[in-house]
């Protein structure tokens, strides 16, 4: 964990008690039937049935084992988190695979000899600076005067094929609190996308690839290429860094963001997290990151740490969706991949964990709850734990109203004598059509199509 509608009037007659008992014994039932033959299989999984509406639906693709089909409602559809016009905005993103300029306003090129810094902070609504291939060994900012709009994003993006990389190597913390480079550092900017680059090589306590901090809104980062992220000494329990933190300090909320489709790997993250989502957050959407050897827990979304006022010191609205997290051990603490301490409203779905400590946790090591979390249809393979951990032992916290739905899970729990779901007094826990995967070709099958990195549009 990181410390650091309104009813229509019916005006027809009313019907009487005889015809009331006949309309529901034998005219419901057929029309019920058929309306399952006939209907699209889009509707009949329909998740509108099974959750709240959050947002706008999204259908998915990709082959599911038969078993897998009839135990999951709703594998077609999910749902972003944000305001409308976000939600269109990654929904756009996601279903075309291009993070696109909006092409409304001036375009700027630079390379890694030029002053990057001095056009990042004149661009305005519906800019676009093109970074030409090269290393660039400095740190970015964009602070509060850098804002978009709804209609029309500043883009910053690696030029049309070439190659461009944020070199953090010998670089130093932005205060004096922080000994390791923030490579992106986002202050209180908003209407942002960041993507087609690569963040390496940033070394230090608090060291990160990008860094949203409070007020940030509205950002899009994705097809990022971050590596080799580390602090000093991960086993010292005050050494920590990110790949991509979200530090939702005091009353000003980060809301808004996507972080999509990011290549993450080879980080020594210390007591922290690669990817994490800590206090005064709302409406995150992780979709199709790949987190490969990051060291302890690959995702978290985690508050209650008093980073905030406690009203609102704890990330709400989130979802964690086809992201892919293979081989994260912590070696001095047990982190399972995906985690959610102290978080409110985030929906967990389609994930596949591999060679893990663990697969997904829901617990609250801090005073407070964590509550109304959905764990749906994630695959969860070789996890030494368990597949899905519910509550934490010795937390003064309390987990409550969780689903566990649909969930597939192959040799887990060898440290827990075989256990496939843990539960530490979690209470509301609603588990169902969980099961273990008995053929091992069943573990390849993909819950939707992998994107190749497009070109930038």
């Amino acid at each position: 964990m990181h410390n650091c509608r309104t009813p229509q009037t019916d005006r027809r007659p009313a019907l009487s008690p005889l015809r009331l008992h006949r309309f529901f014994r034998y005219t419901v039932p057929l029309i019920l039937v058929l309306a399952i033959m006939f209907a699209p299989v889009e509707f009949l999984f329909s998740a509108d049935s099974i959750v709240e509406n959050k947002g706008f639906p999204i259908s998915i693709s990709g082959p599911l084992s038969t078993r897998a089909e009839a135990s999951a409602p709703w594998k077609h559809e999910y749902y972003l988190r944000g305001d409308e016009a976000f939600q269109a905005h990654s929904r756009q993103i996601i279903e075309t695979g291009i993070t696109a300029p909006s092409g409304q306003g001036e375009v700027y090129y630079a390379g890694p000899s030029d002053d990057v810094q001095g056009i990042i902070n004149m661009l305005g609504p519906g800019d676009t600076l093109y970074l030409r291939g090269g290393v660039y060994s400095r740190k970015i900012r964009l602070y509060s005067g850098v804002q978009g709009r709804e209609d029309a994003y500043i883009t910053i993006a690696a030029a049309p094929g070439e190659e461009v990389v944020f070199d953090g190597s010998g670089l130093n913390g932005h205060d004096q609190d922080q000994d390791g480079p923030s490579m992106f550092w986002l202050y209180g900017c908003g209407y942002v996308q960041l993507t087609g680059f690569e963040v390496k090589d940033a070394h230090g306590r608090d060291a990160s690839a990008i860094l949203l901090e409070p007020g940030t809104h509205h950002v899009v980062v994705s097809d990022l290429t971050i590596h080799n992220i580390t602090t000093p000494s991960p086993k010292s329990e005050d050494h920590c860094c990110n790949a991509i933190l979200l530090m939702g300090r005091g009353g000003s909320t980060i809301s808004n963001v996507l972080l999509f489709r990011n290549n993450i790997y080879d980080c020594k993250t210390g007591w922290s997290e690669a990817i994490a989502v800590s206090a005064n957050v709302s409406s995150v959407n992780i979709v199709a990151n790949q987190l490969t050897n990051t060291g302890n827990i690959a995702i978290c979304f985690a508050g209650n740490y008093g980073n905030a006022p406690s009203s609102v010191d704890h990330p709400v609205h989130g979802l964690v969706f086809g992201n892919i997290v293979t081989n994260c051990h912590c070696g001095y603490d047990t982190g399972f991949a995906i985690y959610a301490d102290g978080t409110q409203d985030v929906d967990f779905i389609c994930n596949t964990v591999r060679d893990c400590d663990g697969g997904i946790e829901v617990g609250a090591e801090e005073s407070g709850s964590t509550h109304t979390i959905l764990v749906a249809n994630n695959l969860l393979v070789n996890c030494a734990e368990a597949a899905v951990g519910l509550g934490t032992p010795g937390g003064s916290g309390h987990v409550r109203d969780v689903t566990v739905y649909g969930n597939r899970y192959r040799n887990v729990g060898w440290l827990s004598g075989g256990a496939s779901i843990l539960r530490f007094g979690a209470s509301g826990v609603n588990s169902y059509d969980n099961y273990y995967i008995d053929n091992d070709e069943d573990i390849d099958l993909p819950f939707f199509d992998t994107y190749e990195n497009p070109a930038l549009h």
